[in-house]
């Protein structure tokens, strides 16, 4: 968990997860030792979408976006954008090797290519399967 998503989680606690509660940032990340970074914290809290400014300023209030993420890493759900991302590039690079498997096979034919080709395939079957589920 980073510093930004440590916040977000405090201020969930602080409003009690509602989104029509004030929460004051300054007194916030007074609390959590963060002051020196306030408005770097403030302005990607708001960017993310997680927190809605207020009429005064470093007063924010949660959002839907907001109470949902720090739901999510409250209870160490993983996050399926992330899992989805490492996936897919994994089978990007699944598949560049797989390439490579079938052009020295085809260049030379063998048992013994073929069967770590079945393997590969497998594997990359396997991957297909996984982003599949998170999606």
């Amino acid at each position: 968990m980073d510093v930004f998503q440590k916040i977000l989680t405090k201020v969930y606690e602080t409003s009690e997860g509602k989104d029509s509660v004030d929460v004051d940032l300054v007194d916030l990340l007074k609390r959590e030792g963060f002051y020196g970074n306030l408005e770097g914290i403030s302005r990607r809290l708001i960017d993310e979408s997680w927190v809605a400014e207020t009429p005064r300023q470093y007063t924010v209030r949660l959002t839907h976006w907001g109470a949902g993420e720090a739901k999510r890493l409250l209870t160490n759900q993983p996050d399926f954008k992330t899992l989805v991302a490492k996936d897919a590039n994994r089978l990007l690079n699944e598949t560049r090797e797989f390439m490579i498997m079938l052009e020295e096979f085809a260049a030379n034919p063998s048992k013994e290519k073929l069967d770590t080709i079945g393997k590969r395939h497998s594997d990359i079957g396997k991957i297909v399967e996984r982003l599949d589920g998170n999606l």
